[in-house]
């Protein structure tokens, strides 16, 4: 057994396009808070780079609630990512918006491995 690593992202007022990990690997936990009085989504993206967010499309969108919080966990066989995973946050739910988030008004904490 592979203990999984974290990443933990805090909202910059971007995207947030990030590169969790650069090869193929699975998320097996997703846990985000939101303070924002909107909806905002987190996005995760089968690539081995930092999304170019509102062109790339994501395979993953997950609703983050107003205020709330939220934690997925994908179970003992996680979810797979061929080529890389990489994540962005946004203010609208569309593949293709590129709503910029506020600095810290998200957290994403990712288990994979």
């Amino acid at each position: 057994f592979t203990a999984p690593t974290s990443s933990n992202i805090n909202s910059a007022a971007t995207t947030n396009a990030t590169s969790v990990k650069a090869s193929s690997g699975t998320v097996y936990s997703v846990t985000a808070s939101n303070i924002n009085a909107a909806i905002r989504y987190l996005k995760f993206y089968n690539k081995a780079s930092a999304p170019t967010v509102g062109t790339d499309v994501p395979v993953i969108t997950i609703p983050i609630p107003a205020g709330g919080a939220i934690n997925i966990p994908f179970g003992t066989t996680g979810h797979r990512f061929a080529t890389g995973i990489a994540l962005a946050i946004t203010t609208g739910a569309a593949d293709s918006d590129t709503g910029a988030v506020a600095a810290n008004e998200i957290k994403v904490a990712t288990a994979y491995i």
